[in-house]
């Protein structure tokens, strides 16, 4: 059952992967900048002092606009840093200037920098291919986030096209739900 669930994420992937690249690139860039206005004026952001982020790639749901209002709104951001034991650690930046390619091209800080601590306040940003209707998201296989969230104390936000949003997804027994799905059309709480 294991490998038929992986098998059956692995084709959704390539779907997912490929309805993304085919997205016109302004249709995209006005689909995430509706994304990020939702998440900016969400009471969950106004009263967060800390904001977990992805670095956003060029095919992902840009967190660009994010990192800059939250820097001006003196929020502390925190981006992931990966290891090859599929763990992850978040580590502050204050400018795009700190996140450099790491061993899996992912932009990250460096591991010298501030280090994040949980509050319950925080809200991490999840990234994934898709989500469901019950906020468990297809990701992209690596089992990252499976192993960080379990321990983190706020709320759990993923970000995704509403074309994007399927009734269910497979799931294994690791898989964590998001708390809110943020689309261009609005906010599903969960």
């Amino acid at each position: 059952m294991y490998n038929d669930i992986r098998i059956l994420k692995n084709e959704l992937r390539a779907e997912f992967r490929q309805k993304r690249q085919d997205m016109d690139p302004q249709v995209k860039a006005e689909l995430d900048k509706k994304i990020a206005n939702r998440f900016l004026s969400s009471i969950s952001y106004r009263y967060a002092s800390q904001i977990l982020l992805y670095a956003s790639t060029d095919d992902e749901i840009s967190t660009k606009v994010i990192f800059e209002k939250a820097r001006k709104d003196g929020k502390k951001c925190f981006f992931p840093h990966c290891f090859e034991n599929s763990k992850m650690n978040y580590y502050r930046a204050d400018s795009e200037e700190e996140l450099l390619e790491d061993k899996f091209n992912i932009k990250a800080p460096a591991e010298t920098a501030e280090i994040y601590t949980p509050q319950p306040s925080d809200i991490c940003i999840v990234p994934a291919m898709a989500y469901d209707k019950k906020g468990f998201r297809l990701g992209y296989g690596k089992g990252f986030y499976d192993r960080f969230l379990p321990g983190f104390l706020g709320i759990k936000t993923g970000f995704c096209y509403s074309d994007f949003i399927r009734e269910k997804l497979p799931r294994g027994r690791f898989d964590i739900s998001v708390d809110m799905i943020i689309t261009e059309k609005g906010v599903i709480l969960l």
